[in-house]
């Protein structure tokens, strides 16, 4: 099903990582995380370099805190409910 999306994801991603890494580390992490396209893009985005911490990484990517309650299923569901 892979990670949440925004911050909260990458924070998922990131938790079981063994620092420094690079960039690409990160990537391939969140790849196999199966992360969304959004995340993704935002950690190639990053300078190729070596971060020490995670907090380094949150502040180079630019991702929403959390997903945007539009997007939730629970948002989706009252939609559809709206709607009809």
């Amino acid at each position: 099903m892979g990670v949440e999306r925004g911050l909260e994801g990458l924070r998922n991603v990131l938790e079981g990582m063994r620092f420094p890494v690079t960039r690409d580390a990160v990537v391939n992490a969140a790849l196999d995380a199966e992360a969304d396209e959004e995340m993704v893009s935002a950690l190639r985005a990053m300078p190729a370099a070596e971060f020490n911490e995670a907090n380094e990484i949150l502040r180079a990517v630019p991702l929403p805190e959390t997903e945007p309650d539009s997007h939730t299923e629970a948002a989706r569901v009252r939609e559809r409910d709206q709607d009809a």
